[in-house]
């Protein structure tokens, strides 16, 4: 029994050493670069996603999280995470 739950304490460090924690200051950059979008300053201009954006830690986490040189040069990674904020903006508007 005691093996079972050192196995499934191991599982659960190895998988939260994968997840990225992010800092205020990753948000606010990521949201700085956002803003040259059309498609984020409509959803900045929504004054429901506006105060998402600024207040919801899920919907601020999500944009912490994603890596601005990859949004710059990867056309697919820029419509994933912009699918991303939609999807939790959507998810945290209710």
């Amino acid at each position: 029994m005691g093996s079972l739950f050192e196995l499934l304490g191991s599982i659960g460090t190895l998988f939260f050493s994968f997840t990225k924690d992010v800092s205020e200051e990753e948000i606010e950059k990521n949201i700085k670069f956002l803003k040259e979008y059309q498609w984020f300053q409509n959803y900045l201009n929504d004054v429901k996603f506006g105060n998402l954006i600024k207040d919801h830690k899920d919907v601020r986490y999500i944009i912490g999280k994603f890596n601005i040189e990859k949004m710059k040069n990867m056309v697919g990674y820029h419509r994933k995470y912009q699918k991303k904020i939609h999807k939790v903006l959507l998810k945290n508007s209710n």
